[in-house]
């Protein structure tokens, strides 16, 4: 009984504040139910910024309903339907020509299986990383789908990092690896400057952008700025 009445609560919950989350989109049958039962855990524009074939969308609703989305299947049956509608991929590729961007390699098969029901396989493309930053990226998403195990989460991580590895431009200078001279030098910085750079690149760890440095004491943030178009990351 306790958990009837919860779930009545949350779902009584979801219906009440669906449309401050639904008010950027496209009215039709089976938006209020689409901005309750998947806004609750995502945010409405990873839906609506993707372009999917009907079945596109029922295979991702349908990954969702087997990680425990709540509804009746007319329900998700109506939320196909809106979004295969509003945000459709008329003349798209079919599913299997889609996954063809994605080169071979033991990675693939996991990736469409599980990373797939929220991006386009083409998501993957997109990004460089270092094998490091993907180790990162793939235990954060591994979090969201339980029925992945740790040595397909490995498996992932090495197919991302040979395939989408993340190459430095020659033509920058990457102050995470730089040594101070290099900093000085290519930057423009004083060496007494280059070095607390360094310093607290060591002790804080890596930089993610060019603006995270200009919260180091004692380092000319006019200089930094100057040169945030010769920094790499």
């Amino acid at each position: 009984m306790t958990r009837l009445v919860c779930a009545c609560f949350v779902f009584a919950s979801w219906f009440a504040s669906w449309p401050a989350r639904a008010q950027t989109l496209p009215d039709g049958p089976g938006k209020d139910l689409f901005a309750a039962v998947c806004g609750t855990c995502h945010a409405l524009d990873l839906a609506t910024s993707q372009r999917k074939t009907r079945e596109g969308w029922q295979a991702t609703v349908d990954s969702m309903v087997a990680k425990g989305a709540a509804g009746s299947g007319e329900q998700f049956d109506r939320i196909v339907e809106y979004l295969a509608k509003n945000f459709g991929a008329a003349g798209s590729a079919s599913p299997a020509a889609a996954a063809s961007v994605l080169p071979e390699g033991s990675g693939k098969p996991i990736i469409l299986r599980e990373c797939t029901a929220c991006h386009l396989p083409d998501h993957f493309t997109k990004y460089r990383h270092t094998s490091e930053e993907w180790q990162a990226i793939v235990i954060r998403m591994g979090q969201r789908v339980r029925s992945i195990t740790k040595e397909e989460l490995d498996t992932v991580q090495r197919y991302l990092a040979t395939n989408f590895p993340k190459v430095d431009d020659v033509g920058k200078l990457n102050v995470n690896k730089a040594a101070a001279q290099d900093i000085a030098e290519r930057l423009g910085l004083t060496p007494d400057e280059a070095n607390t750079v360094v310093d607290y690149r060591q002790r804080h760890g890596t930089f993610r952008e060019w603006g995270e440095l200009l919260a180091i004491y004692g380092v000319d943030g006019r200089k930094i700025e100057a040169a945030k178009d010769r920094m790499s990351f």
